[in-house]
């Protein structure tokens, strides 16, 4: 009996200590399911909150000098909340270029570049050594760059070391920044970009690799194996001083006006999804070859490029999605990436976003910040007070009259509401447009341009049942927002005669809508999908003539001389 009854208690304490631990692990389990979640909410809060009304995070230090660089490790979580502060004081600050230089490969910790500044009249006042050259050396042999002879190194083998000197408005620096990836370039007034890489002996590059760049001929004979590799791969750019004194927004704008000729051409850019680094190419047409090298980005500035030396446009339109914010580490890279080809030919331009721009780094606001500091943008974030940021309005010139306006809208991103699908054009965004309308006066022809389409693009068949004129390829069901806002009575109401739009990558057509054009640019970008039985990737002409038409044609990527579709749109 002793014996049962001690096998029966045994029995009951090991139950209970099963019990108790099942019951243990279960709290555990529950306990780190609700911190992951309280993480994603304070991320999700923190990125729509306080983070989106933050200022462009880069500090342009016109006024002060560089006296110091260093690396800062911060450790994070999840690769947040990095924690460590900067230095300041009543002289000098430390300002932090808010970028990881890791490029998120660590979970726990993130690498910044901090630089030490002083206000420049201190600096000339009181002789402080300031930094007037950086360099990555191709080699460091034993006691060359050190020291003794001015040069510093920055951290322990990044490679990149600075020399100082007395303050000299020509070489002195102040502002950096990192960009990513070898295809990196900055395209911004007093920017240069070192050519190398830091830490370029630890990612050392294969040595055919060292030629890619977006303007060569053959990729297949200058890539290595995985050209990715080098698509985090940080790069120093550093800003010297400007002490010009101009007001560049309006002399951009002044390049607004026909020519003699009086022709006004806009060439339309829809839906490049660049991203820092080469981009991978989505549904690539023709289909590669075994064994062929396809890179987006790469790819896609090229067919840009020949475009923009076939058609000599005045003015590009993007109309959203330039960069694949989702997939992009730095929308500063890829960004600019996609406006330095019109920089180097001097061509003015304008952006409106899509629903991709702002799902990186950036928010719209800082992202028209940026735009604004950029050579040949005629961007604007406009109103504070009307839905969505990139509300605008630009006209075009013969001589003293206005001939052209061209109205820029936001058109949002996902619906926030119980309509489910993509959002809407909102009521004082028509307001908005009535009013420029109204102070702009009668101006013969207008356009209006945004990412994605209005409702009545879908609507191919009148009440009777004929069908609409369309031209051009109507390959994928049109993703247009539900609920109907009615802008298009109010482009009707004001005289707007051609709207084009992006998003929808394999539509390119223009629909006669009741008199109004209802165009698709057509997308352009590698790095976005195709498909629906294979798309070559396209651009969009409009060519506007004073004397009262709006011509437009397509150009497709492989086959660029050619156009095609190619028709009258306005013609009074």
């Amino acid at each position: 009996m002793l014996n049962l009854l001690r096998s029966s208690g045994l029995r009951s304490v090991r139950s209970f200590r099963f019990h108790l631990s099942k019951h243990i692990l279960r709290m555990l389990i529950y306990l780190l399911i609700s911190l992951l979640l309280s993480s994603i909410f304070v991320l999700v809060q923190y990125r729509n909150g306080a983070f989106s009304k933050q200022p462009y995070p880069l500090i342009l230090n016109n006024d002060r000098a560089v006296t110091d660089i260093k690396f800062t490790t911060c450790y994070s979580i999840l690769g947040r909340f990095p924690a460590c502060k900067l230095s300041q004081s009543t002289r000098s600050s430390w300002s932090r270029v808010p970028k990881d230089i890791l490029y998120g490969t660590s979970w726990y910790k993130q690498v910044f570049l901090d630089y030490r500044t002083i206000d420049v009249k201190d600096a000339k006042e009181n002789n402080v050594k300031v930094i007037n050259l950086v360099k990555i050396p191709d080699s460091v042999p034993a006691n060359s760059h050190t020291a003794a002879d001015g040069w510093f190194e920055v951290g322990s083998g990044s490679g990149l070391y600075f020399k100082k000197g007395l303050y000299n408005h020509q070489t002195t620096i102040c502002s950096l920044d990192i960009l990513f990836g070898s295809m990196a370039i900055d395209p911004r007034e007093n920017w240069s970009l070192l050519t190398k890489p830091l830490w370029a002996s630890r990612t050392a590059r294969q040595s055919e690799s060292q030629s890619v760049s977006p303007s060569s001929n053959s990729e297949s004979s200058s890539l290595p194996v995985d050209p990715h590799i080098h698509d985090s791969e940080p790069y120093l750019s550093f800003r010297t001083q400007d002490l010009t004194v101009r007001d560049t927004t309006s002399y951009y704008r002044s390049l607004l006006k026909f020519n003699n000729d009086g022709k006004f051409k806009i060439l339309q850019l829809a839906d490049l999804h660049f991203v820092a680094g080469f981009g991978i190419c989505r549904d690539p047409w023709p289909s590669l070859d075994p064994g062929e090298v396809c890179l987006a980005d790469y790819r896609t500035t090229e067919f840009i490029e020949d475009v923009l030396d076939l058609e000599e446009p005045d003015f590009v339109v993007f109309t959203g999605d330039q960069v694949f914010g989702s997939e992009s580490m730095d929308f500063e890279t890829a960004i600019f990436k996609v406006v330095s080809p019109l920089i180097e030919r001097k061509i003015p331009y304008a952006m409106v976003m899509g629903n991709h721009d702002s799902e990186g780094d950036l928010t719209r606001d800082q992202i028209y910040e940026l735009l604004g500091d950029l050579p040949y943008s005629v961007s604007e974030a406009g109103p504070s007070d009307i839905s969505g940021v990139g509300n605008y309005r630009l006209t075009v010139t013969n001589g003293d009259k206005k001939e052209l306006i061209m109205y820029f809208l936001d058109s949002h991103s996902y619906a926030h509401s119980r309509i489910p699908g993509y959002d809407y054009l909102k009521e004082d965004q028509k307001d908005y447009v009535r009013k420029m309308h109204k102070k702009e006066g009668d101006i013969p022809m207008s356009m209006a341009f945004f990412h994605i389409p209005l409702p009545e693009y879908r609507e191919f068949d009148k009440e009777d049942g004929e069908h609409r004129k369309l031209v051009g390829h109507y390959k994928e069901w049109c993703t247009a927002p539900i609920h109907n806002s009615n802008m298009y009575e109010v482009f009707k109401e004001i005289g707007v005669k051609v709207v084009s739009v992006g998003h929808d990558h394999c539509n390119d057509y223009c629909l006669d809508y009741e008199g109004m054009w209802l165009c698709y640019g057509g997308a352009t970008g590698e790095g976005g999908y195709g498909g629906y039985g294979g798309t070559s990737r396209r651009v969009r002409v409009f060519e506007v003539d004073v004397g009262g038409s709006i011509r437009s044609w397509k150009r497709v990527e492989g086959d660029a001389e050619k156009t095609i579709d190619e028709m009258t749109l306005v013609e009074y």
